[in-house]
């Protein structure tokens, strides 16, 4: 899991849990526990631990940072330079339609059109 959990392109590569999580079929308590309880080596539960983290972190952000939607929580990204209203719905409409120019992002979503 380590080594291949960012190549969503290769079989196994990643958890396939995140449904599950999203949708509260399966809690992410009980997933800790289960994974400090399973015989994985202390490395792999302490990278899919830190993943599982990372992603209540997130959510967390949200509940009390909600700003953060439109503002940036970090100051020194203010100056960031976003696209206009036309092309960032250009880029939109390509990348639904898997035409963004990144193989793996346009394949996953030509997958989904």
């Amino acid at each position: 899991y380590e080594s291949e959990r960012s190549r969503a392109d290769l079989e196994g590569s990643t958890s396939q849990l995140s449904a599950h999580l999203r949708v509260g079929t399966l809690s992410p308590y009980e997933l800790y526990w289960a994974t400090e309880q399973s015989n994985l080596s202390y490395d792999e539960k302490k990278t899919f631990s830190r993943r599982l983290f990372w992603r209540d972190l997130a959510y967390f952000q949200l509940k009390y940072f909600p700003f953060m939607r439109e503002k940036s929580i970090r100051q020194h990204y203010e100056d960031t330079k976003w696209v206009g209203q036309e092309e960032g719905n250009r880029r939109f409409e390509a990348w639904k339609k898997g035409r963004t120019g990144y193989p793996l992002v346009d394949a996953g979503m030509r997958e989904l059109w």
